[in-house]
């Protein structure tokens, strides 16, 4: 009994060698062994002298740095300390907010809070509703697309779209609020060029190129600088509100653990530092 445990215990003397050393820095077995086992058989001796020659120029290296740097140990080990502090303090109030704050930011609230706060919400761009429709430079009906195009009659609109389904008209919709600068795109512009006329005015617009005639119409704009709209900045407003909420929790938490730690005798600041404090 006893050669077998002296036995056991020379395998794991063994399997916890010495494998490389850098000043007072060993890398032992063990450490090793963790990292090729994961490597498939035929690999992990190549896995293995990869993370040796790695760590042996990491600990060269951070050796180095400490002969170099040594009068900013100090300044860094605090930094460290109040980076791990933030660390701890983050994850704690994340699993105390788990559960108890209210996702749910209804549609309601929303509206709500924009309406109240419609003067903070600016359009950094211009915006627009709109459609362009592209046809052949020899399109026979022109001039009947473009007049049903304009037209407010929901009768000669169904036309509309008719004419350019049955023709195979390329027609851009935007009934959502796009970029101005992605609603050129469609069209046959120059970079060089000022295009802002075609915001102007309910008429429908014409341009063309060498092959195609493009009609434009504009139902809506706001130009930067302009108020924005309820569904360019829903989400912003939801983050808001999110925020505002977690905040209103997290203020609750830090006053109950304060009021605990009071109660239960752990906090305590010298009569000299208050007065000092107050004289300031």
């Amino acid at each position: 009994m006893l050669l077998t445990l002296s036995a056991v215990g020379c395998q794991l003397l063994h399997h916890d060698e010495e494998v490389a050393r850098v000043g007072e820095s060993v890398l032992m077995r063990s450490e090793l062994d963790a990292i090729t086992n994961e490597a498939a058989a035929a690999d992990s001796a190549l896995v293995a002298e990869c993370y040796v020659n790695q760590w042996v120029m990491r600990q060269v290296k951070l050796q180095e740095a400490e002969r170099v740097l040594a009068s900013e140990i100090a300044g860094i080990e605090q930094m460290v300390e109040e980076y791990r502090g933030s660390l701890l303090v983050g994850r704690l109030e994340q699993r105390y907010l788990a559960g108890k704050i209210d996702t749910l930011i209804t549609d309601a609230m929303v509206r709500e809070h924009f309406e109240a706060h419609r003067n903070e919400f600016l359009m950094d761009r211009t915006i627009l509703k709109g459609r362009i429709v592209r046809l052949p430079d020899n399109y026979r009906q022109s001039v009947k697309l473009f007049n049903l195009m304009g037209s407010k009659s929901e009768e000669k609109q169904q036309d509309f779209l008719d004419l350019c389904e049955k023709n195979n008209l390329d027609l851009y919709t935007f009934d959502s609020w796009v970029d101005f600068s992605e609603f050129l795109s469609y069209l046959p512009v120059r970079r060089d060029k000022n295009y802002d006329y075609v915001l102007e005015g309910k008429e429908i617009r014409q341009m063309a190129d060498a092959d195609s005639k493009y009609f434009i119409q504009i139902d809506a704009v706001i130009r930067k600088g302009e108020q924005a709209p309820l569904e360019r900045v829903e989400d912003l407003v939801r983050k808001i509100l999110f925020n505002r909420r977690r905040g209103e929790i997290v203020t609750f938490y830090n006053d109950s653990l304060m009021e605990a730690a009071k109660l239960q005798g752990a906090i305590r600041i010298g009569e000299e530092v208050v007065e000092s404090v107050v004289a300031e």
